[in-house]
């Protein structure tokens, strides 16, 4: 296979931003091996976000969510996909149906690790899924590409970014009176689940902290469900400091990251987001291990505040494999501290200004 020339390439993209990211650095090997193939992306909003202005990708096709349409319509959307008339189609999430779903496309050649029985739907179905999961998920989501030969991961994130984002986000800054020389902090205290989320109140004391000793000014990133708990963060501290924005997108989350100074949050897809822009990163690894999901960023700009726990990372059955805490939170979040964080991320703030 190391010799065949692929015309048009299919890609099944993983359903979370922070995958999505982390399989980034594999479509650049692959922009980069097949320079003249058209590559389409198919993925979820908003992650279709991240792809559509990507250099390494040609066309984003957004696949409909399960919660949205029946079994059919995804089988219909799946089969529409023939026309392209894929040579080359690759399964980056695990899942049954992602197999399934590529090969109703009908791409000529289909890689994807050969688990949950579906390698059947895959003409070359790479082994040793499971043993890799403890890996590196970049490295992990690399050796799918075994089969073709790739050499030189490219993990070094292409600029993604339009000009027009970046006006954007700079008016909503100059309305919050937010300078560019500010020392501007983004913070993002949710997560895709509760139980692997630091506690807000934790949160909140980290950005009265940050405000009292370095002055910051600090945006609040996060959705509909977190509003409540970011209201009262922002309320809490001195007026004109703390800024929770609603309804960014996902582009304009990046952008305001990237004026940032310092990203601080939980493992979560800003995380990534914040690695993907280079900006400096402290995040707080409760149930997940910055081993296997850490940002892929320079090690001088990175923080990871973590428990390591022998469990870690764990499935994320919450509550039936551990017992939670008083809380409500597994007690490899619950036991990291407000001082450790403080801790951190001053240390990691000495190193950015050192540079």
């Amino acid at each position: 296979m190391r010799d065949i020339k692929f015309g048009h390439i299919l890609l099944w993209m993983p359903n979370w931003i922070g995958d999505v990211a982390l399989a980034i650095p594999s479509v650049q090997s692959l922009r980069a091996h097949y320079p003249e193939a058209r590559i389409t992306a198919a993925a979820r909003v908003p992650a279709t976000e991240i792809l559509s202005d990507h250099p390494a990708v040609d066309t984003v096709i957004e696949i409909p969510r399960a919660e949205n349409s029946g079994f059919w319509e995804q089988v219909r959307f799946a089969q529409g996909l023939k026309k392209y008339q894929f040579d080359l189609g690759v399964v980056f999430p695990n899942s049954f149906r992602s197999a399934f779903m590529t090969f109703l496309s009908g791409a000529k050649t289909r890689l994807g690790y050969d688990t949950e029985g579906r390698g059947v739907f895959l003409t070359e179905a790479v082994p040793g899924a499971k043993a890799s999961q403890k890996e590196y998920r970049i490295d992990y989501f690399f050796k799918i590409l075994s089969p073709l030969g790739l050499t030189g991961l490219d993990r070094t994130y292409q600029p993604f970014l339009k000009k027009e984002t970046f006006r954007a986000v700079d008016e909503k800054l100059a309305l919050l009176r937010i300078d560019p020389q500010d020392f501007l902090v983004t913070m993002h205290p949710g997560a895709s689940k509760p139980e692997r989320s630091w506690h807000t109140e934790r949160f909140l004391i980290l950005c009265q902290r940050l405000v009292k000793e370095y002055r910051a000014k600090i945006i609040l990133l996060g959705n509909e469900k977190d509003s409540s708990n970011l209201i009262k963060i922002q309320k809490s501290c001195l007026p004109g400091t703390v800024h929770f924005q609603p309804g960014l997108s996902l582009r304009e989350a990046a952008v305001a990251i990237q004026k940032s100074k310092l990203f601080i949050g939980n493992d979560s897809g800003m995380m990534h987001l914040a690695a993907m822009v280079g900006t400096p990163v402290a995040a707080i690894f409760g149930p997940g291990s910055p081993s296997v999901t850490g940002p892929c960023i320079e090690s001088r700009k990175s923080v990871a505040i973590t428990r390591n726990f022998p469990c870690s990372p764990c499935r994320q059955n919450f509550f039936k494999e551990c017992k939670p805490s008083a809380h409500n939170k597994p007690y490899c979040l619950e036991d990291i501290s407000v001082k450790e964080v403080i801790e951190a991320v001053d240390g990691l703030i000495k190193r950015i200004r050192k540079a």
